[in-house]
Parts: C-alpha cells; structure tokens; sequence
C-alpha cells in the first residue's frame, strides 16, 4: 500500500498538476488581555495571513500569558515550540539588551515621532534587524511597533508632582535602566514580573507600578491601585518577534506574506494604542472607581534628560540614541 501511494503522488507530479500545500498553525504568545494593542495587531496579523495565503497559515492566539511570561516564550521561541511573541521590549531586554534604552523617559515627543522610528523601513528597524541577526537568538524580528503612553498609578494616594512618589515601592519589570529614572526621582524600585503585579499590589509588595492606559484597564489593575497620574513618561516600544527555525518553515512566498502582515499590524497597534488612551479611562472615572491627577512634567523632564547620553554610553547604544534623535 505505502509503493502504491507513493507511486499515485509521482503520478500527479508528473503530470503537472500542484498537491495541496499543507496547512501551518502558528501559536502567538502574548501577555496581554483585552482591550489591548497587542491583541489588536496579533487578529490583524492573523487576519492578514488567512487572507494572504488561503488559508494556509494560520495563527493561534494565546492571550493573558497563558504560554508564560514574555522570558518564559521567548526561550521557549529559541527551540520553536512558540512560534511568535508580540510584547514590551522592557521584558525582552535579558535577550535583547540593546532595547533598554527604550526604557528611557521623555525619549519621543509625540506618538508620530514613535511611529517614524518603528516604520519597518526605518534605520532604527533596520539596526534591530542587525541586532537579532547577529547575536544569535535564534529569533527573528518581523516588526517593532507601538501600544500607547505609560502612565503612573499607585494605591497610596493623587500624585500631581514629584515629590508625591518619594518612598513609594515602585514596581519595574527587571532592567537596571528601568529602575533608573524612578530611583532618581525619589521611588524605591521593586522587580516584579507583571504577571505578579496584581497581587502585589493588593498584597503592598509594591505601592506603584507604570503602565498604559490598556494594560491598566484589561488587567483590571485599578482595583488595586486607583490613583492614576497622566506622567505621560513613554511611549511603548513593543515587538513582534518570530523563532527563526519557524520562519524557516515558512514558504518563500508565505515568509513575504508574513512580513507584510507583521508591517500593517505594527500599524493597528500603534493606532489602538492613541485610541485606548483616549477612550477606556473615562468609564471609570466618571463611575468613581478611579482618580485621574494632570502632573507637572517638568521636574521629571529635568531629571531625566542628563540620563539619556549617559545611560546610551553605558549600554554602547550612543548610535541608536543617535539615529532616534534624527528621525523626522
């Protein structure tokens, strides 16, 4: 039976006519849940793909870090068992480090200026595509994207200027540059996986933690930290990264697919993220489950504006500080 349907398949070959192409389910890891930017770009990629390979590839979406924290997948990513993450590149930097210094406050002016430096076709896209080719991951880039501005939020008490967060236990995801500016500003940082922040805060391991305005409504973490300061600090960098053995599994044809999808979804995300923080904080203001303080930004600004050179020279990214800056 096995020589006759090998003999059937040679048959058709010869005969010129194309066998099915076998269908590819890819599982996407993400830690976020809805609303949430990231969500929004992994549907439009998997949409995408649907469509531009009849149905070929599709995407699995495991939302809400159920495949595990962002370290978690992309270790995973490296042997191939995940096939692709979309994240905040503060979780990615023990891999990455190159993207701490998008940790830095008061990097970009406005969301246009964080939109031209993730442009698939920017320098700063181009270096990261270096940087991953290079240091031997095992990962991919597809794209870098957006997710919304990071604000401030604690349990404690309306913070309107810098001296409100003196002493306060500021959660931050891990990296030395994370902790840099709220150390300098008077908080006491705390390593906490975001996973964990929840239950930190309604335990007081942390006082405080930064967020988007997504983050912060999906995760329902004003039930435990309902004081919410407009700090305005980042601009989210996230990515959307691929396990190379993955991409390598890919068709020519469907790699190219991909890639176009991952550049429009960096889009949808950059978009979501403007959207949710125009719109999810008003239900909960006017429903008194949350107090909204404008902040003085300058002192911040004062502060944390020397730190950019210095922390640049230290990660041996002047360059990168450089090509953001020349973004137009």
């Amino acid at each position: 039976m096995k020589n006759i349907a090998q003999l059937s398949t040679v048959c058709v070959l010869l005969a010129g006519i194309a066998l099915p192409t076998t269908a590819q389910t890819l599982r996407l890891s993400t830690q976020a849940n809805a609303p949430h930017p990231w969500l929004d770009a992994a549907e439009a990629l998997r949409e995408d793909m649907l469509e531009a390979t009849d149905g070929r590839v599709d995407i699995r979406i495991f939302s809400g870090g159920s495949l595990g924290n962002d370290a978690t997948a992309l270790d995973e990513m490296r042997l191939g068992t995940i096939d692709i993450l979309i994240g905040g590149t503060q979780e990615a930097t023990p891999f990455f480090p190159e993207f701490q210094l998008f940790s830095l406050s008061y990097l970009f002016a406005n969301d246009e200026a964080l939109r031209a430096t993730v442009a698939t076709d920017s320098a700063v896209s181009d270096y990261f595509r270096d940087v991953y080719a290079n240091n031997g991951s095992r990962l991919k880039l597809l794209a870098l994207t957006g997710g919304g501005v990071r604000n401030l939020s604690n349990r404690r008490h309306s913070v309107t200027e810098i001296e409100d967060i003196s002493a306060l236990r500021m959660r931050v995801p891990g990296s030395r540059m994370d902790a840099l500016m709220w150390e300098t500003s008077g908080a006491l940082p705390s390593s906490l996986p975001f996973t964990e922040l929840y239950t930190g805060m309604q335990t007081g391991v942390v006082d405080a933690f930064e967020s988007t305005i997504s983050a912060y409504v999906a995760n329902k973490l004003y039930e435990v930290a309902p004081y919410h300061a407009r700090t305005e600090h980042q601009f989210m960098v996230s990515h959307i990264t691929m396990s190379q053995a993955s991409f390598d599994r890919l068709s020519p044809e469907d790699q190219d697919a991909l890639m176009d999808a991952a550049a429009r979804a960096s889009q949808v995300a950059i978009d979501a993220g403007i959207q949710y923080d125009q719109s999810l904080l008003q239900p909960l203001i006017e429903s008194g489950q949350v107090t909204v303080t404008e902040v003085d930004k300058a002192p911040f600004i004062e502060i944390v504006a020397p730190l950019h050179d210095q922390v640049a020279a230290e990660l041996d990214v002047a360059d990168l500080l450089e090509l953001i800056r020349s973004v137009e």
